[in-house]
């Protein structure tokens, strides 16, 4: 029998390798026309480019990295364009069948100096997902429900109903309300065009910063 090249040995322990790490990678780009997060534009209703990429295991802990560009009006109300990595790191774990549990944190940092980090509290159940998030910077609460429907062609559609607390601290509402709050909701779909190529459609609408259109495209890897 002939003797395997170093090549080949070489890819053989690779393979065996990554079948023996029980770690995963994935990950997007998206190009979007404008920046929503969680009713508001955080572009200033321009467009954005967004990436990410996540190392999963398998026993449910997970980390990943984004970044996102966005823009915001300066002390003189021009327009500055900026950008935004966030950093986070988790743990989720199916139940059951029907039922996840999981807890995240992430750390939001940005270009022009500052940096926040968010607790996440999150339980799913069949196509409802539930999340409890804490700010600490803010100290603010926001609950999210989110409900997703299968349609045509592999297509998705999402419900969203969201609710800020401490609303002052967002700089809405009363200042003198502490218990002051506002709402915001959303309806977001995802088109497959192609196996890792997707388009993205979100209307929204926020009870202080009025409604707000995206239109995007997505690849997953």
């Amino acid at each position: 029998m002939k003797k395997m090249t170093a090549l080949a040995l070489a890819l053989i322990s690779a393979q065996t390798l990554a079948n023996e790490v029980p770690v995963s990678f994935s990950g997007y780009t998206m190009g979007l026309s404008n920046y929503l997060w969680r009713g508001q534009t955080i572009s200033l209703d321009n467009p954005s480019l967004q990436s990410d990429l996540m190392v999963e295991h398998d026993s449910g802990f997970y980390g990943g990295v984004s970044y996102e560009t966005y823009r915001y009006e300066g002390d003189a109300g021009e327009e500055v364009k900026d950008y935004e990595i966030d950093y986070y790191g988790g743990y989720y774990q199916m139940l059951t069948d029907d039922l996840g549990i999981g807890l995240m944190a992430m750390k939001y940092t940005y270009g022009d100096g500052g940096d926040t980090v968010e607790y996440t509290l999150s339980v799913d159940y069949q196509s409802l997902g539930m999340t409890v998030n804490y700010d600490e910077d803010v100290k603010a609460w926001y609950g999210e429900f989110n409900y997703g429907l299968g349609l045509f062609h592999d297509s998705t559609l999402e419900l969203h109903v969201g609710m800020f607390f401490d609303a002052e601290n967002y700089g809405y509402g009363d200042e003198n309300n502490p218990d002051d709050s506002f709402y915001d909701v959303a309806l977001r779909y995802d088109y497959p065009v192609l196996e890792s190529l997707s388009l993205l459609l979100e209307a929204s609408y926020q009870e202080y910063d009025k409604d707000h259109y995206m239109v995007g495209v997505a690849y997953w890897f």
